[in-house]
């Protein structure tokens, strides 16, 4: 299969090498062409013979051109389908690492949240129902909406909500702002796209050591802007280091899904982790 860089030089030795058969040609026909004319005059042999080659260029190079156009052709189907096969397999490859590191993750979270549950209901809270509920949606939208190219933005502000609500319940002293500005009814995104951001924030933050996190949405003429922002715990255990495995994973479906139709800034600065992300967003068709 041929490169661009490639094509160049070979259309050069391709035309030198149809010149140099057209002379060889020529040059045997020349002298059949010659012996039959003996009797004709020299100009009409000429132009016989100048006629003669350039029929011998023209044909070779129509043989030549469409043997070439069918190489061409066959490797733009070849690429094509390479193309696409990679694409297909970096899909299943990035969707598949979604599903493992977000089972891992909902799983730690479910228990965790099981547990404060159980907590609630031995000093008979009140907040016990409501935090059953807020899990069920939770769960419920895990399961159901998270294998979807798209949902509303309303259903995942909804998942982060219910997310924030189960975390404080885990931690009373949790210290976190969520925002939104705009009409967000008409936008949609992927699924648990914030969920790794948010995630990372609250894990990271040291509440008890007056740490906040805040996060912000905002819809404004086809973006959606994110921001959260949360103070870094500088002091966490070390068994707490973050891989960033749910990150950059997040970073990789960001660049599948929206190509260059997205920014995302994550800053590191004066004792703050801010994320800014960008997305020009999918709208519904309706």
């Amino acid at each position: 299969m041929f490169t661009k860089s490639k094509y160049l030089l070979y259309f050069l030795g391709l035309s030198f090498l149809l010149l140099l058969i057209s002379i060889i040609e020529f040059s045997y026909i020349n002298e059949v062409v010659l012996a039959k004319m003996s009797g004709v005059k020299i100009e009409i042999r000429r132009n016989v013979l100048q006629w003669n080659f350039f029929g011998i260029f023209f044909r070779d190079t129509l043989f030549v051109a469409f043997f070439t156009m069918f190489k061409i052709y066959r490797d733009a189907i070849k690429a094509n389908k390479l193309l696409k096969r990679n694409a297909e397999l970096e899909k299943q490859y990035f969707l598949s690492q979604m599903d493992t590191i977000k089972s891992k993750v909902n799983s730690h979270f479910f228990f965790n949240t099981l547990d404060s549950i159980y907590s609630l209901i031995i000093t008979k809270s009140t907040k016990a129902s409501e935090t059953v509920l807020n899990l069920s949606d939770l769960m419920r939208y895990v399961v159901g909406e998270s294998d979807k190219t798209w949902v509303s933005l309303e259903k995942e502000i909804n998942f982060l909500r219910n997310y924030i609500e189960l975390e404080k319940v885990k931690d009373s002293s949790t210290n976190l702002s969520f925002e939104i500005t705009g009409n967000t009814t008409e936008y949609e995104v992927p699924p648990m796209i914030f969920e790794s951001f948010v995630n990372n924030a609250i894990k990271y933050t040291n509440f008890r050591n007056d740490g906040f996190v805040s996060i912000k949405i905002i819809c404004e003429s086809g973006i959606i802007y994110f921001n959260c922002k949360n103070t870094i715990n500088y002091h966490s255990d070390k068994n707490m280091k973050s891989t960033k495995k749910g990150i950059n994973n997040t970073r990789n479906r960001l660049n599948m899904i929206y190509n260059h139709n997205h920014s995302l800034d994550i800053i590191e600065e004066n004792g703050y982790y801010i994320v800014n992300l960008l997305l020009k967003s999918n709208l519904f068709n309706n």
